[in-house]
């Protein structure tokens, strides 16, 4: 139990942090479009990663640092490139209206997603490498990533509902202007971030 709860506490305070990922859950919780899929998705991809990563903690103890570097850049380009075309559109008035959400394709979010969450190098850095490195400390690896499992799973379900109730007092288009042009920033500044470290 006490494995569970250590690594719950430490998946909890990993995660937290805003990052890309975070900042499109809260977007679509405040559209109130397809919640469920999108905070499933990022939970599952979690749990599948520190899976990956605890049962190869010995090997990811060792890696090449000049992995993490590509990964890093190449991260930081297309997030900063999706930083750049958030703030575009944000002149296009239609972007801004609830009709243009209801008609934004379940297919299209989950892409976008896709590239969120796998070519994001901290999601790796945070899940594969650095839990899978503590769990190299736990006698009950298993228990431990189930804790660091659970946590996601509350985080983002926490994170992607809130949003959606905190969604019914955002309702004007000034409103979302500055939204969209505060998550099209955070981007750019999380890809330059990344694009930084690599050198």
């Amino acid at each position: 139990m006490l494995e569970i709860i250590q690594g719950f506490i430490i998946g909890i305070s990993l995660i937290v942090a805003i990052g890309p990922q975070n900042l499109f859950v809260i977007n679509q919780g405040l559209k109130k479009k397809y919640i469920l899929t999108v905070v499933l998705f990022c939970s599952i991809s979690d749990s599948l990663l520190i899976i990956l990563g605890v049962n190869l903690s010995s090997i990811i103890i060792g890696l090449n640092q000049k992995t993490i570097i590509i990964l890093q850049f190449v991260g930081g380009i297309w997030l900063a490139l999706y930083g750049i075309n958030k703030i575009y559109k944000i002149n296009n008035k239609k972007n801004l209206d609830q009709n243009n959400w209801d008609n934004e394709s379940l297919y299209k979010v989950v892409a976008t997603l896709f590239l969120i969450t796998y070519i994001n190098p901290h999601v790796y850095l945070d899940t594969i490498i650095l839990i899978g490195s503590i769990s190299t400390n736990f006698e009950n690896k298993i228990l431990f990533a189930s804790g660091v499992i659970f946590s996601s799973f509350v985080f983002f379900f926490s994170l992607g509902y809130l949003s959606k109730y905190l969604s019914k007092y955002i309702y004007s288009n000034k409103t979302w202007f500055w939204i969209d042009l505060s998550i099209g920033t955070l981007m750019i500044f999380y890809g330059l971030y990344f694009i930084k470290k690599s050198f």
